[in-house]
């Protein structure tokens, strides 16, 4: 996979977009059955183990072997389109992903397409840890908007 090669191996956070080609209805590990629409989906995460960010986004982006977290259930029917991340795992107020997860939610562009996916573990009160997007990537401009020092797109 050479567009994850510059990747870094240390601890971080991260941004996963996926692209759902069209409406699914999914089981969702406990958290049980919902619809997701056709459309792109953020994914926001930590990685804080062994092969860190590197290893965590190339799973994304390989697919999952086995159905391991929630994103999972969802990356076998979407395609990733773009992934960011930023170094060390915490801002000044808490885990990134929270952090990026509140100031998302917080727009009308933006949806909970299932409640508690991907925030099990989430001690700040997020909706959830993934978001879908009723605008393009570009305006919705993830980057700059949540201060990514990396970021790549999938080449098609």
């Amino acid at each position: 996979m050479k567009a994850a090669d510059p990747l870094p191996k240390s601890v971080g956070a991260y941004v996963l977009v996926l692209f759902l080609p069209r409406a699914r209805r999914l089981q969702v590990g406990r958290l049980g059955v919902a619809t997701f629409p056709a459309g792109l989906y953020v994914y926001l995460g930590q990685a804080g183990g062994p092969g860190g960010l590197r290893g965590r986004l190339r799973r994304h982006l390989r697919g999952p072997r086995r159905l391991r977290w929630h994103i999972d259930y969802l990356r076998t029917h979407a395609e990733p389109v773009a992934w960011g991340w930023r170094m060390g795992t915490h801002g000044p107020h808490g885990p990134w992903e929270c952090l990026w997860t509140q100031q998302l939610a917080r727009h009308p562009w933006t949806f909970v397409p299932l409640p508690g996916f991907g925030a099990s573990d989430c001690r700040l009160g997020c909706p959830a840890h993934l978001l879908g997007l009723r605008v393009s990537l570009e305006k919705a401009s993830l980057p700059a908007r949540l201060g990514l020092q990396g970021w790549e797109t999938r080449k098609k």
